[in-house]
């Protein structure tokens, strides 16, 4: 975990890894010891602190960005070409930055933005650092010629479409209470982020964890939140997406039936539908998605993820 102290009015940079972090906050606090010999109020405010809760990223990820200190009015974070606000938590701010399977790994400019309620703003800078995501390769994946169709371009593209445009929505409240679980008890058959060759010659990414379900095993709500989609489509068959607000969305394919409407709110651990087979499906199982700010993510890994309470 990454912990800095900002002052307001001022910009600090992440200082290159040939300074320690004690030199970073003797400099800060010789700032401040100078500040009170001048003629400013501006000093005179409590510092904001920031705290990174990760060293680094790993592809198709998130991490926390939390925020504490005085008279704040609200905060924007920007990186990887995105902006995520900070949500109000019991001790302060909090904010969930993802990054995608196919980010390329480096170091990446960081931006947070502080509001303080009179009007000012502070700024950070630093760097958030990619790491790799460890993906592995599948066998190939042969579609039988009566689901051949669903590798049609057009036909992934439009249902992309469609599912980032629900993704991409954020709403400001917070349903769910801890942490996210697996919607059904099963063992894992395929992880996030595997690349896998179909029998069309094409490679793709799987961008969910497949757990092992027998047809019409019950499915469970991973978390609280409101339902906003509950139909079929093309390749996911019949899904259900769960909003559970802060930008963080849950869905579950491949359903033989669907037990919720969209509006409905549903409560962790509420049966909410059963596996199947529907869509472009080798056999039964739960397909598991989790996605934040837009960006789908490894639902283990964020299941794992201690959440800001």
């Amino acid at each position: 975990m990454i912990r800095l102290r900002l002052l307001l009015n001022g910009s600090i940079k992440q200082p290159n890894t040939h300074y320690s972090w004690q030199r970073l906050f003797a400099v800060l606090a010789l700032v401040a010891v100078l500040g009170w010999a001048m003629p400013t109020p501006v000093i005179a405010q409590q510092p904001i602190v920031i705290n990174l809760e990760f060293e680094y990223l790993r592809q198709g990820t998130a991490g926390i960005i939390s925020l504490t200190g005085s008279g704040i009015n609200g905060a924007v974070a920007t990186a990887l070409g995105r902006t995520c606000p900070f949500f109000p938590v019991s001790d302060g701010y909090a904010c969930l930055i993802a990054t995608p399977m196919d980010q390329k790994i480096r170091d990446y400019p960081l931006t947070v933005i502080v509001n303080r309620v009179d009007g000012t703003t502070a700024k950070w800078e630093g760097t958030l650092k990619v790491a790799s995501g460890q993906f592995i390769a599948e066998p190939e994946f042969n579609v039988p010629s009566a689901k051949f169709y669903l590798l049609r371009k057009d036909i992934e593209l439009s249902e992309e479409a469609r599912l980032e445009a629900i993704y991409s929505m954020v709403t400001p409240d917070r349903f769910w209470d801890e942490q996210f679980k697996q919607p059904v008890d099963g063992a894992l058959t395929s992880p996030y982020g595997t690349v896998r060759a179909y029998n069309d010659g094409n490679v793709r990414r799987h961008t969910g964890y497949d757990l092992r379900a027998p047809m019409g095993t019950p499915v469970e709500a991973s978390a609280s939140g409101r339902v906003v989609y509950a139909r079929p489509l093309d390749i996911h068959g019949n899904i259900e997406v769960i909003d559970h607000g802060w930008g963080i969305f849950n869905s579950y394919s491949h359903l033989s039936e669907i037990y919720v409407v969209p509006g409905q709110f549903v409560l962790e651990g509420d049966i909410v539908a059963r596996s199947g087979n529907t869509g472009r499906s080798l056999g039964p199982h739960v397909h598991w998605e989790i996605a934040v700010d837009g960006t789908v993510v490894d639902p283990a890994a964020f299941a794992r993820l201690k959440l800001p309470n």
